[in-house]
């Protein structure tokens, strides 16, 4: 399934929310919360007091996530050269949790008064490095071709790929900012009491958001410095919104003590971007990510 018909799919899902909530608020109250269209019944607090009324149970997360990447090509496009790196094995960049900053973040709210349907914005705040040594396939063509060689890249099979032919980094990182569709079911208990336990699945699609530092041929590609004038753009900007990240989740959510709850899960995602900067041209690549998460979360709200 490609991504644009996801993002269709999404759309159409909060269109539909939004027309029910419409309705909803102009009918009697005997149709309060019916939602033809959909799974669920969508809680009255939405249309009486919208939907970032607190009668909502509402929460929020901080993690870790433990990536794993399949092998990818990757394509360059340079003046007078157009040539793809077949196979590129990439790796995360994972440190233990106690020394680094969190890798995702999570803010969301149920829709229904049974509390087990929900909308999520969620971040992913994951590193990718292509790994030095291995020796790659390039097909294509590249100007003033010379074959491979230890300090440039050439068209055929024995490239090695190390700091100074091809070193690919995206850093700080290879972000992706998703809107989630959640479902709860619980398991053990009711959903949200005390050491009650949940099954959790997600699915979603939003921005790839990535900080680009490569080397090729030995010449670095540089996005400029990190400050206002030079934050965040599609052609410009140290953070640059490269494409599209498309995943499905699921896991467990333990409540240990309310408000207080863990949640592991596994999250598949596909990213597909495009115009990354290298130098003088930029770099397409479509990967593919295994994530294993684990998160720390407060629920809040609710009646």
């Amino acid at each position: 399934m490609n991504t644009k018909y996801l993002l269709k799919i999404a759309s159409a899902a909060l269109l539909t929310i939004s027309l029910n909530v419409s309705a909803q608020s102009t009918g009697d109250s005997s149709s309060q919360g019916r939602t033809p269209y959909l799974p669920f019944k969508v809680s009255s607090d939405l249309s009486k007091k919208g939907f970032f009324s607190l009668d909502a149970e509402w929460y929020g997360s901080l993690g870790f996530n433990k990536t794993y990447y399949q092998n990818s090509d990757i394509n360059i496009s340079q003046p007078g050269s157009n040539y793809t790196i077949n196979s590129v094995q990439g790796h995360d960049e994972y440190k233990t949790p106690a020394l680094r900053a969190p890798d995702n973040l999570r803010i969301g709210r149920f829709l229904d008064d049974e509390k087990k349907w929900g909308v999520e914005l969620s971040l992913d705040h994951d590193k990718y490095t292509s790994t030095l040594g291995q020796t790659a396939t390039v097909t294509g063509s590249i100007a003033n071709d010379t074959g491979p060689s230890s300090t440039k890249l050439g068209v055929g099979p024995n490239n090695t790929l190390n700091s100074t032919t091809f070193s690919y980094m995206l850093h700080n990182g290879l972000n992706s900012l998703m809107v989630d569709l959640v479902y709860r079911k619980p398991l053990i208990g009711n959903v949200a009491d005390s050491s009650s336990f949940s099954f959790i699945g997600k699915v979603g699609t939003g921005l790839a958001i990535v900080h680009p530092f490569n080397t090729i041929d030995g010449v670095d590609n540089s996005v400029g410095a990190k400050e206002l004038s030079n934050v965040l753009g599609f052609n410009s900007g140290w953070w640059r919104i490269v494409g599209t990240s498309t995943g499905f989740e699921a896991g467990f959510r333990y409540v240990v003590k309310k408000p207080i709850y863990l949640e592991l899960t596994n999250k598949q995602l596909f990213t597909q971007m495009s115009n990354i900067p290298v130098n003088q041209g930029h770099a397409t690549q479509k990967l593919i990510s295994n994530q294993y998460i684990i998160s720390l979360g407060y629920e809040f709200g609710g009646r």
